[in-house]
């Protein structure tokens, strides 16, 4: 198969959070992109809704508490609140949280 070299522009921040993002899953921000594109394809498009509309969970008639987490997580965004994520220094570990029963 040949190959093309496929370039993009990104400001320094951007490139940074991608090379740490994809490092913390054990992948290169190239591998990371690579894989992004092999499921547009495999999809035809997007997996997942893209659109400007702002989600609007008003008349999804969500339970309470989700309603609540959503409300906390978007606080929690904005700085509004303290951020009460559990910070994940290992993930292997973390994994092994969830898994192992």
């Amino acid at each position: 198969m040949s190959t093309i070299q496929f370039g993009i522009r990104l400001d320094k921040k951007e490139k940074q959070e991608l090379d740490d993002n994809a490092k913390q899953i054990g992948l290169t921000a190239a591998t990371a992109v690579k894989m992004l594109i092999s499921q547009f394809n495999h999809d035809k498009g997007f997996s997942y809704p893209v659109n400007r509309k702002e989600t609007d969970t008003s008349d999804t008639n969500l339970p309470s508490e989700v309603e609540k987490a959503i409300v906390i997580a978007k606080a929690e965004e904005l700085g509004l609140i303290k951020d009460s994520s559990i910070k994940v220094d290992n993930l292997d570990d973390w994994k092994k949280r969830w898994t192992e029963n």
